[in-house]
């Protein structure tokens, strides 16, 4: 009966281990492009998605998707540990530049 219990105690230990390495992988190497493309389409779950390119690509730091909806086109940046961050055009400023008289 202990041998039983004993080996119960180092599978789930184990699985928790597998786990977290699993988590601890994908935060500091990157996830997976088929995971990526899966948490696009959660993020983007009310939109019909036409097309997903992949522009730029940075291991350790951010992957550059271009997500094309029915509402246009979409910049999304995928951090490691799955965050999604959506990337917003700058407007422009456009000064008014006064004439100086001479």
């Amino acid at each position: 009966m202990a041998a039983i219990t004993s080996i119960f105690t180092y599978i789930i230990i184990g699985a928790v281990f597998i786990f977290i390495f699993i988590y601890v992988y994908d935060l500091f190497y990157g996830e997976k492009p088929q995971k990526q493309i899966k948490k696009i389409h959660k993020h983007f779950r009310k939109e019909t998605i036409k097309k997903i390119d992949k522009l730029e690509v940075e291991p350790r730091k951010y992957t550059l998707y271009q997500v094309t909806t029915e509402n246009g086109p979409k910049k999304v940046k995928l951090k490691p540990g799955y965050k999604v961050v959506n990337i917003v055009a700058k407007k422009e400023n456009k000064k008014k530049q006064k004439k100086g008289t001479l």
